[in-house]
């Protein structure tokens, strides 16, 4: 799962790799190019528990988190989530991050640079019931419907 992923996601380059973006157009955009991509805010990530082997996020917005007023907590929640549907890994790549990321998920931490972390992801995690607000897109569902 490649998070706020953008027109590029990692999708376009590797199989088996979903995008989700806040942006209805480049949501579009990647399944205009065969890419299986959901719309919704990176704060709604309602995915099963371990629903990915890999949740991906490289220079998330930090928008959605200050509108919160909790930016701290913001983030903090979004670690646990982005840990709650991984299986394997969390990558996060965001210098503006880096102060907000939650203390009680150092125990997963892999490796730690000043712009990115990777985090083992948790095993725990697996209560969550899931449920999705947001549809995600096959490229089949608005083929005739995009702009070319």
């Amino acid at each position: 799962m490649d998070l706020a992923c953008g027109p590029l996601s990692l999708a376009c380059l590797y199989d088996d790799v979903w995008g989700h973006d806040h942006s209805p157009a480049f949501v579009e955009h990647l399944v205009e190019r065969g890419v299986p991509a959901r719309l919704a805010d990176i704060t709604e990530l309602d995915y099963p528990s371990g629903s990915f082997s890999y949740v991906v996020s490289f220079n998330p917005p930090m928008k959605p988190f200050r509108r919160r007023g909790d930016t701290r907590a913001g983030v903090r929640r979004f670690v646990e989530e982005m840990l709650r549907i991984a299986r394997e890994r969390v990558i996060i790549r965001s210098g503006p991050m880096m102060d907000h990321l939650p203390p009680e998920c150092d125990h997963l931490v892999e490796r730690r640079g000043r712009n990115y972390v990777i985090y083992r992801a948790r095993e725990d995690c697996s209560s969550y019931g899931g449920g999705s607000n947001y549809p995600l897109y096959e490229p089949s569902d608005l083929a005739g419907g995009c702009r070319s």
